[in-house]
């Protein structure tokens, strides 16, 4: 399979989105008040949204924010835990 470094393709992410073009994702799940993750989400149409800024959500700095153009529905996920994009697996 295919590799990506981690940044180059968080900026691809981003310019598929200006061109409201979509990218699949694959991504673990993590919630630090539970202390508990591990689930994968894949999304095989997915596009960046507006990023908040760290003092409305904390550390929105190192997270990606992300709309599944198949439901609707608004995720965002550590951009450390991105496992693919676009059938590549992602490494830092």
């Amino acid at each position: 399979m295919e590799r990506i470094n981690l940044y180059t393709a968080i900026e691809q992410m981003k310019q598929l989105s200006a061109s409201d073009e979509t990218f699949a994702i694959s991504f673990r799940k993590y919630d630090r008040q539970r202390n508990k993750g591990g689930d994968l989400v894949r999304l095989k149409n997915a596009r960046l949204r507006k990023k908040t800024a760290d003092s409305v959500i904390e550390n929105s700095s190192y997270k990606l924010f992300i709309v599944d153009t198949e439901t609707g529905k608004a995720l965002n996920c550590w951009q450390i835990l991105i496992t693919e994009f676009n059938g590549m697996k992602t490494y830092i």
